[in-house]
């Protein structure tokens, strides 16, 4: 089959072009929607691996238009600690959504929230993302899989500790926020192709109500569609990222729930159940 770069650059990049600087990061998501366009499974593999023959035509592609700035809209993820005078955390909560009615609502509120993230969407998703591990530390007890290894969650609980629990997050939209309770920091926090990357600890040992005294977490976040897949656990950090060096993300056919048209707020704190 014969592809024309010409329809890839319009397919990945319809926006007027302006002539610019080269912009490095800009290219590599070009770089990655011609592979997503012209691979047979359209998958969004994040795990390291041999380059395929056609990242040859893709960079050839990112070469002849290097001095050409676009305008693109992607989507983001921030993160902020919330500030003693704000209050308490709260939002909105939408549990089922049919023809339009919302059926089940709350407003909850977050007293020991430790940091915030919020994001940023030019649109919803169709459908939802899934995910298959080639690695973990050890087998799941919840979660099932295909015969091909893909799922939406995985969790590993030993008694006295969830040693990890990966999952997909189907409800990202414009304004959303996610909490995560206790002392939280950032340890980390780079770009893996479209991938943004964050990773966090949090340390729960002074709440009045702990489940756990410290839980690693990794948020992985495609800012060209906007999926976003949690892994989170109370084993080492070295671990969690072994686990997502080693999995590969791409679309569903699960379609993604209905908007009830609020902003919405969830918890990530790693939970059994």
């Amino acid at each position: 089959m014969k592809i024309r770069i010409t329809d890839l650059m319009a397919d990945c990049c319809p926006e007027e072009a302006v002539i610019g600087n080269y912009d490095r990061r800009l290219a590599e998501k070009i770089n990655r929607n011609v592979l997503q366009r012209i691979s047979p499974a359209n998958s969004r593999a994040i795990r390291h691996r041999r380059l395929p023959r056609a990242f040859l035509l893709a960079a050839a592609l990112i070469l002849s238009i290097g001095t050409i700035a676009f305008a693109v809209v992607g989507y983001s993820m921030s993160h902020r600690k919330p500030a003693a005078e704000e209050g308490l955390v709260s939002g909105f909560r939408c549990e089922e959504v049919v023809d339009g009615k919302v059926w089940n609502s709350e407003i909850l509120a977050f007293p020991d929230a430790g940091m915030v993230f919020t994001f940023a969407c030019p649109g919803e998703m169709m459908n939802t993302p899934e995910f298959r591990c080639f690695w973990l530390p050890d087998e799941a007890t919840e979660g099932l899989t295909d015969e091909d290894g893909w799922t939406k969650r995985l969790f590993r609980d030993e008694g006295e500790k969830i040693l990890y629990s990966i999952s997909t997050v189907d409800y990202i939209r414009d304004g959303m926020q996610l909490v995560l309770s206790g002392d939280v920091e950032v340890t980390g926090e780079e770009t893996w192709d479209d991938w943004q990357i964050l990773k966090v600890t949090s340390d729960c040992s002074r709440l009045v109500y702990p489940t756990y005294d410290r839980a690693n977490y990794i948020l992985l976040y495609q800012e060209t569609t906007g999926y976003l897949v949690l892994i989170a656990g109370e084993a080492e950090m070295e671990t969690l990222e072994h686990i997502a060096g080693e999995m590969e993300i791409r679309e569903s056919d699960i379609p993604a729930p209905e908007s009830a048209g609020s902003l919405p707020v969830s918890s990530i704190d790693l939970a059994r159940g």
